[in-house]
């Protein structure tokens, strides 16, 4: 009897070992923790500062485009 009871507590060892196992991160999912934390570093860090580039960008190409068109129009009235 005594040796029944020590085999299944021995088994129910080795079952909850290999549960545990199962439990631990993969490689895949280090790196799937790794790459969403750079992700989210990303975005509440580095992307602020890009659209802020974006906008600028952006009013300077508008500033650009109606110097364009005014001259545009001056050629126009001149006809040229």
């Amino acid at each position: 009897m005594e040796k029944k009871v020590a085999l299944v507590m021995a088994l129910m060892l080795l079952m909850s070992m290999l549960v545990s196992a199962e439990e631990a991160p993969t490689v895949g999912q280090h790196i799937d923790s790794a790459t969403t934390s750079v992700g989210k570093f990303f975005n509440d860090n580095a992307r602020p500062a890009m659209d802020s580039v974006a906008n600028a960008v952006e009013s300077v190409t508008s500033s650009v485009k109606s110097v364009y068109v005014w001259f545009h129009d001056r050629a126009t009235e001149l006809g040229l």
